[in-house]
């Protein structure tokens, strides 16, 4: 990426001295780079590094820590953000690199490892959160891909991203921006104050930052407003507000008129700002709808939030330092799923005898903001408190070559969620009341009513939805913390080609996991919503040791080892030796060549390991009793393939470490001191990853248990009987099946390799001022995926029912420096993806209408006026050319794109100023 408009001046100049540097070929003073414990002077070694300063991140129009990310080369798969209002983690945003799970990427603040959110990624696995860091106390960001676990230890597979905070500032820089969106909503405006405090022995950093952003709403945006937007014309009806459905009857959806006479959506009609009204089906019927229903939920959620960092190191004397760092921020939030999910049914959303017509009913209802009491009352509340802290001593020994530093490092995040729903029995009898009428009873196992529908189309006041709802809190926590000494020495021995380096560390720490669930959602007080929970703890004990060996003149080696031990408490225990080998071959001062070969692990998600029953409900094929009840029968003709069954899934505390290998190797060229250009291969192969039990095989390792065609006594058929919940035979139903369990277990396969690449090329243009281009490009080769063992790999960029990563993503930049002005731009493509057809087909491509949508091109930019020495005006502008996610006539599901990997929010523009006063005090 380009240079960058200035989070202060002292950020401009840092990254003027490290170009004036690689320009001339000086050697900078020794520090520790990302990848290597060992402090060097070598901007490029045997690890490729891609750095992002914050200057970059805000020239070239990104907001924030999560947009700069998201926007790399190397992330190149979907994730969930905020705009899957009606997911597990509404409130959180990761990034997938490589394209394999957020969770194989270790992120790290100033090398320390930051704790997990406390909610489950998909309801499964544990992740970090990147919405939490404020920008205002952002340096620079290193992300290094492959396996650094032999550095970091465990997570560390598809790379490392260290967010490396401000160390040191000169006097006070004052930082105010506001802006919005061209097509409505997403208003911000973001307060930053970063300052220092500097005498002979202590250096201080301190900041705050206060962030304010407004929601985007479906309804803000032509693409996502309402069922018009619908690519398919024959799809564009209204969802089914209000409705009545006979079993059995042509057409099933029981008119309205029938039942409560003329315009009987008129005492509705207000809802959703008044576009409720009497709707058709095709093929279906009439009832009450509103087609801009759709566009009530977030696209970009709501959210205030409050920022403070310190960092101070004190020199004791001339070999010791002692030092801390603390980052703290607290977030509210709010997530708006819409009201998809704000609904009712009877007989929890199933049919129900009706006792005037002797027919089987189905009636819903959804709750507008206007029943509600306005669009606030559905939000889901989130707050949360995340801090990282660090505090050592550090120094050298005496006046030898040898370091030190002896530091405890802790990193917590705390959630608090709320959100309101119905009460299933409050909810029931209100409706009962209303127009159901009492319980008259069962029938087969239906219940029995005799409604009176002339008072089903009335809505219901805000005091009366407050009546049968409540509220689901759930405090839920994470924390890693650990004791570390680590030591250092640049100069261990000589060689004949130079002197040899060397570093260790020692570790102790644990890390927990807590995600309580509220009492009342256990008990199933709470309609149609069911909730994960679990709680865990793991120790953990690491030594490593690195040398970094010059070879000879032009080769140099860097070799190093970790050993890591882990125990889940009230779990299993597991050891991973890992290691990495880096070589740099520089024939020429201006050339390098590069290569490395590592292993890496990822200890298992504690998540996996303790997370509590979830429920779910699926489809599979009974095969047993298919063969004792339709014997002879094929399996795809017998009436118990595709039954449904309500599942459960439960954790798995034995779990074992997720393993992985990588190579990779490259070249870095400067000719001269204004062209570069760097290139380079990565190939990661996992093994034991983690995934569910297959249900498909659990179901014919039942069937054949039960058959005698497996011992019944063995280990395989104890499990799967015990797994797979039936009816007796002597019932009404015989072997009906009750329910499934599964649990994780280490099974998959995963291999990815792809080509990172980029260029910058500077020149000056005399009176027409200096310029700055650059260009980065990311290309993924190959990515297959096997889920169980002996099962054929899956091509991941070529069967889009499995995946719809980016197989590219290419990035350019063009600055212009004259006199007090700069201008940036930047643009981003991001390769085509598979449409939606080809997504839902097993077949992928083969499908009828498969295919994909073009790719997403991408411009923002930046003006910024220097006034004087001290202060700073510019304007920021993020896709500027407005440009909405690509068409895809296929998508025919709200909001009509894919949004793990587009967004409609649109273009986005900021006015800032920036002033600096006094230098600090020396």
């Amino acid at each position: 990426m380009g240079s960058a408009l200035a989070q202060d001046q002292d950020a401009q100049k840092q990254d003027r001295e490290v170009e004036r540097a690689r320009k001339e070929g000086k050697q900078l003073d020794k520090l520790v780079v990302t990848g290597s414990l060992i402090p060097q002077a070598q901007i490029e070694t045997a690890s490729p590094v891609i750095t992002i300063t914050a200057a970059q991140m805000q020239r070239e129009g990104f907001s924030n820590v999560y947009d700069a990310l998201r926007a790399q080369p190397l992330a190149t798969g979907a994730v969930q953000d905020s705009q899957f209002s009606a997911g597990f983690t509404p409130g959180a945003k990761t990034i997938s690199l490589l394209g394999l799970s957020p969770g194989f990427t270790l992120f790290l603040i100033n090398g320390r490892p930051i704790a997990d959110y406390p909610l489950l990624y998909n309801g499964e696995s544990n992740f970090v959160d990147l919405s939490t860091v404020p920008m205002a106390m952002v340096d620079h960001i290193d992300i290094l891909p492959g396996n650094q676990s032999s550095i970091y230890g465990s997570s560390a597979i598809a790379g490392v991203v260290n967010i490396v905070l401000k160390q040191h500032v000169e006097g006070v820089t004052l930082d105010y921006r506001a802006g919005g969106t061209s097509d409505g909503g997403g208003g911000n405006q973001r307060l930053q104050l970063v300052g220092g405090y500097n005498t002979d022995k202590l250096n201080m950093v301190y900041g705050v930052q206060i962030s304010d952003t407004q929601a985007i709403w479906g309804f803000q945006r032509p693409i996502s407003s309402s069922t018009n937007s619908n690519p398919n014309p024959n799809a564009r009806y209204a969802p089914r507000n209000y409705l009545v459905m006979r079993y059995g009857a042509h057409p099933p959806y029981v008119d309205p008129v029938s039942l409560a006479g003329a315009n009987p959506c008129a005492p509705i009609a207000n809802q959703f700002g008044g576009t409720m009204s009497y709707q058709y089906r095709k093929g279906a019927g009439y009832y009450c709808g509103s087609k801009q229903s759709v566009g009530y939920a977030t696209l970009q959620n709501p959210s205030t939030s409050y920022s403070g960092y310190l960092n101070a190191d004190y020199r004791i004397n001339d070999t010791t330092q002692v030092y801390g760092t603390l980052l703290y921020s607290f977030v509210k939030s709010k997530s708006y799923a819409g009201p998809g999910y704000t609904w009712w049914g009877a007989n929890n959303g199933d049919y129900f005898v009706n006792a005037n017509t002797g027919t089987f009913d189905y009636v819903q209802q959804t709750f507008a903001p206007e029943e509600q009491g306005g669009l606030d009352v559905s939000a889901e509340r989130l707050r949360s408190r995340a801090y990282s802290f660090t505090g050592g001593v550090r120094g050298s020994v005496g006046q030898s070559d040898w370091a030190y530093d002896a530091y405890f490092a802790r990193s917590q995040y705390n959630l608090s969620s709320q959100q309101r729903r119905t009460l299933g029995a409050k909810v029931d009898a209100f409706f009962e009341s209303q127009f159901l009428g009492p319980n008259l009873g069962t029938y087969y196992g239906y219940p029995v009513y005799a409604p009176d529908y002339s008072k089903f189309y009335q809505g219901v006041t805000p005091a009366q939805y407050q009546s049968f709802t409540g509220v689901i809190d759930t405090q839920s926590e994470t924390y890693t913390q650990n004791l570390n000494l680590q030591v250092t020495n640049t100069n261990l021995f000589d060689l004949p080609a130079g002197p040899v380096g060397v570093a260790g560390v020692l570790q102790a720490g644990n890390s927990s996991w807590s995600l309580p669930a509220d009492p009342a959602l256990v008990a199933g007080d709470f309609w149609g919503i069911t909730g994960s929970s679990g709680a865990g703890k793991r120790d953990n004990y690491a030594a490593a040791l690195e040398f970094k060996v010059p070879i000879f003149s032009m080769l140099t080696a860097d070799l190093s080892g970790r050993y890591d031990h882990y125990k889940n408490i009230n779990g299993s225990a597991d050891s991973k030796p890992t290691y990495k080998l880096g070589l740099e071959f520089r024939p020429i001062e201006s050339l390098l060549f590069r290569g490395n070969y590592a292993t890496a692990f990822r200890a298992p998600d504690l998540g996996y390991a303790f997370i509590g029953p979830s429920g779910y409900y699926g489809k599979t094929n009974d095969y047993y009793r298919c063969a004792v009840l339709e014997p002879g029968v094929p399996i795809d003709q017998c009436t118990y393939t595709g039954v449904q069954y309500k599942g459960t899934q439960v954790g798995n505390a034995n779990l074992k470490s997720i393993t992985a290998k990588s190579y990779g190797f490259g070249v870095v060229w400067s000719p001269s001191s204004k062209l570069d250009f760097k290139a380079d291969y990565y190939n990661i192969k996992i093994n034991n990853e983690v995934n569910y039990q297959s249900v498909d095989q659990l179901m014919k390792d039942d069937s054949a248990c039960l058959l005698g065609q497996l011992d019944i006594n063995s280990p395989t058929c104890q499990a799967a009987i015990s797994q797979v919940q039936r009816a007796p035979a002597t019932s009404p139903l015989p072997y009906n099946l009750l329910g499934i369990t599964k649990k994780p277990i280490n099974v998959s396969k995963e291999m990815v390799a792809g080509i990172v690449a980029s260029a910058h090329y500077r020149w000056d243009a005399g009176r027409w001022g200096d310029f700055g281009l650059g260009a980065e490009y990311n290309v993924t080769l190959k990515h297959t995926y096997q889920q169980y063992a002996g099962d054929p790999n899956i091509d991941l960029l070529h069967n889009p029912y499995y995946s719809s990563e980016y197989k590219s993503i290419f990035s350019s930049n063009l600055t212009w420096d004259i006199g007090n002005w700069t201008t940036t731009l930047y643009g981003i493509r991001y390769g085509a993806t598979p449409n939606y057809t080809a997504q839902v087909n097993t077949t992928g491509y083969a499908a009828k209408g498969a295919g994909t949508v073009a790719p997403w091109i991408l411009y923002n930019g930046s003006v910024e006026y220097r006034i004087g020495e001290n202060a700073r005006v510019g304007f920021i502008v993020n896709n500027i050319r407005n440009s909405m996610p690509p068409r895809d006539n296929t998508w025919i599901g709200w909001p009509y794109y894919n949004v793990f990997n587009y967004n409609a929010f649109g273009r986005a523009y900021w006015l800032e100023f920036n002033v600096r006063f006094g230098a600090g005090k020396k």
